[in-house]
């Protein structure tokens, strides 16, 4: 059985293996694990230590424009503080239907995943994946994304993250 979508997650991990920098990290998952699971959109926010406030730090928008998300404060309503609050990663086929939400016009679909990005009971960061057409996301590309979170979990977690 061919499974090319195991081919790009490890042509990913080979990237990874790579990076000098955790921005070269961030920039290298942003950028390639969209293509393994067939997202249109990725962007990676890491918690700021002092601060709290989640921080875009890699993204593969073309154009993010005047996004108020680029720094999410505590009490912002958003689909990061959403999983932040209930401590655990989401896949959601219709924002509208199952959150509540009004789907933002540059999205096709009304689907996503927002993953936590933790190490032991630490909350680093979130990783938020959009716009998979035709049928949306799956819990098999929620593994394979879990993957990935795991491994920046652990990276995240030996670096200070005020440098980022």
């Amino acid at each position: 059985m061919e499974r090319p979508d195991l081919e790009q997650l490890y042509d990913l991990a080979k990237e990874l293996k790579k990076a000098k920098t955790i921005k070269a990290v961030l920039d290298i998952v942003a950028d390639h694990l969209p293509k393994v699971l067939g997202a249109k959109y990725c962007s990676l926010f890491i918690k700021n230590p002092m601060s709290g406030e989640l921080e875009l730090k890699a993204h593969n928008h073309q154009d993010i424009g005047d996004d108020p998300f680029i720094h999410i404060a505590e009490d912002q309503e958003s689909i990061m503080n959403l999983v932040l609050s209930r401590n655990t990663s989401m896949l959601v086929r219709n924002i509208e239907e199952e959150i509540g939400i009004v789907n933002k016009d540059k999205y096709s679909t009304k689907s996503f995943m927002c993953l936590l990005i933790s190490f032991e009971d630490r909350v680093l960061g979130v990783l938020n994946l959009a716009d998979k057409s035709p049928s949306g996301f799956t819990r098999e590309d929620m593994l394979m994304a879990s993957i990935i979170t795991e491994l920046l979990g652990s990276f995240l977690a030996r670096h200070d993250l005020s440098k980022i």
